[in-house]
């Protein structure tokens, strides 16, 4: 039997994403497959080649000689697998299939949670798919439908569909109103800073107040994070300042997790993207997906869009 007759495009599918992830758990969370089905694959090819195709390291999967050499391939044979999912989609007409999404914890908790809902209802045929992470990762790379995330997405080759704008304003932990008095600029200006290190956040903070009176608070870094997730947990644990987007904050002040610092100013406007690839424009799973997206995030920030 021929080697080529002893392996299927599936195999050489998952190969590739292994190849690109560097392990088993990589490539089951990115292919939304188990390990054990990884693992089967991978066996069959090694199988099939009488030879290992990865060394197994410490660190991960590092592919042998022979698994390089069949590398190229199994790119050519996920590409091909990935255009024709995409053309079925698109010339279903109707949201169903896997839409791949990937956006911050905190987005998702806020954000997505109620759409993907509503698009569970609406769509039963659709599954939905959620990567989380502090960054936006480009949507090409890793094979996503839609990623969410602040700030417009450097990539031009991408469409950026802007979902909402909100302000960014000053959030503080409860207890620091008992030693404190957080109206006064100066009296914060001394106080622990939380910075976001993520696109659109800034690391100096320039917030404006009444009459157009602008401060400046660079100061005082004690933390720095990479998701507005932490910040918030930090603040709620009763440490420091936060400058957040007040789509996210308003929340923890309505609970009393934590308060408003300098309620008379706030700072620059920051606005949340979804961004995807124009050929994913087309699939029906996604275009109700960002409308439905767009359309709840106006009922968060009213005249946002």
């Amino acid at each position: 039997m021929l080697f080529a007759d002893q392996i299927s495009t599936d195999d050489l599918r998952l190969f590739f994403y292994i190849c690109e992830e560097g392990s088993l758990t990589g490539a089951a969370r990115r292919c939304g497959v188990s390990k054990a089905t990884l693992s089967r694959a991978l066996s069959r090819l090694e199988e099939a080649a009488n030879v290992p195709l990865f060394d197994r390291l410490s660190t991960g999967l590092r592919p042998t000689q022979a698994g390089m050499g069949l590398f190229e391939t199994a790119r050519i044979v996920a590409q091909a697998g990935t255009d024709a999912e995409e053309i079925v989609r698109i010339a279903n007409g109707t949201p169903r299939g896997t839409l791949r999404i990937a956006a911050s914890a905190l987005s998702a908790q806020q954000i997505l949670g109620p759409v993907l809902a509503e698009m569970a209802v609406r769509y039963p045929e659709v599954r939905t798919t959620v990567e989380t992470g502090a960054s936006g990762p480009d949507p090409l790379a890793e094979d996503l439908d839609v990623v969410i995330r602040l700030g417009r997405p450097e990539e031009p080759y991408l469409i950026a569909r802007r979902i909402l704008r909100s302000p960014l304003r000053l959030y503080g932990a409860r207890r620091l109103a008992d030693t404190a008095d957080l109206t006064d600029p100066a009296v914060v200006a001394t106080l622990p800073r939380i910075v976001i290190g993520v696109p659109g956040s800034p690391e100096i903070w320039r917030l404006t107040g009444p009459g157009g009176r602008t401060i400046e608070l660079a100061d005082h870094e004690v933390c720095r994070v990479s998701d507005p997730g932490i910040a918030l947990g930090i603040l709620r644990s009763g440490a420091g300042l936060a400058l957040l987007p007040e789509i996210f904050g308003r929340h923890g002040t309505a609970s009393g997790d934590f308060v408003t610092v300098l309620p008379d100013y706030t700072g620059p406007e920051i606005s949340g993207f979804a961004s995807f690839p124009p050929r994913r424009a087309s699939i029906p799973a996604v275009r109700v997906f960002i409308d439905l997206l767009v359309a709840h995030a106006s009922t968060l920030t009213p005249g946002s869009t």
